[in-house]
């Protein structure tokens, strides 16, 4: 049986709606020169989402090829390498977008990975990445009660905590701020508590502040999208 590795930001494509928005902002006309690198593509159920919006330059890099059988024609190139401590075998300023769904908490160094983004990134590319939201009410509270976040106790695999100053001397000062945007773990969203924050996000509307201000409070991740400067 073949290990499903996809987290819930690919599972219901929230991944590829994202990707798809801010490459259409950012490059406007150019979707299907874009050369997308993607960091753990797993089964490379990602990339077939992406191909259905007409994306159509995917590699991918990971420990291992896990990749299904139906998928690995999507990809232009496919590696294995050790993201905390080896040199990936691209060019510099090859990649237009490089993508990574929670790997950077996962790796050993992950300044390594962020090194090597810089470096096969184009100028001008996007750097889109997910990592676990430690400042929501949920973390917090767990941290409270736990001396531990839930993301990060024994049992899961997560080694590296991004703080937010942490992440702001690895990794922000390397790119321009696009957007931060956060994906909301949809088992906040049910039951009384759930149907009372449905009722906020909608009273919401329109306004980003007031909406932002709640995904800051409830969010599960952060997703950060990043220019290279």
């Amino acid at each position: 049986m073949e290990k499903n590795y996809e987290g819930r930001n690919i599972r219901d494509e929230f991944a590829a709606r994202l990707i798809n928005r801010y490459c259409e902002e950012e490059f406007p006309g150019k979707k299907e020169d874009l050369k997308l690198l993607d960091y753990g593509p797993a089964s490379g159920v990602l990339q077939a989402q992406l191909a259905e919006r007409g994306f159509k330059n995917f590699y991918g890099l990971d420990l291992e090829d896990y990749r299904e059988d139906k998928n690995k024609s999507l990809f232009k190139d496919f590696k294995t390498a050790d993201l905390s401590y080896d040199r990936i075998d691209w060019p510099d300023n090859f990649f237009d977008v490089i993508t990574a769904w929670c790997i950077l908490p996962h790796l050993e160094n992950p300044h390594q990975a962020i090194r090597e983004t810089l470096r096969i990134l184009k100028s001008g590319g996007l750097f889109i990445l997910s990592i676990p939201h430690l400042g929501s009410r949920a973390s917090v509270d767990y941290f409270l009660k736990h001396k531990d976040f839930a993301r990060y106790h024994a049992e899961k695999n997560h080694i590296f905590a991004f703080t937010p100053g942490i992440f702001k001397n690895t990794v922000l000062r390397h790119f321009d701020l696009v957007k931060k945007e956060f994906l909301i773990d949809q088992r906040s969203l049910v039951g009384i508590r759930g149907k009372i924050r449905q009722w906020i996000f909608k009273m919401s509307g329109n306004n980003s502040r007031l909406k932002g201000f709640f995904e800051n409070l409830w969010g599960y991740n952060q997703i950060w999208i990043l220019k290279k400067k």
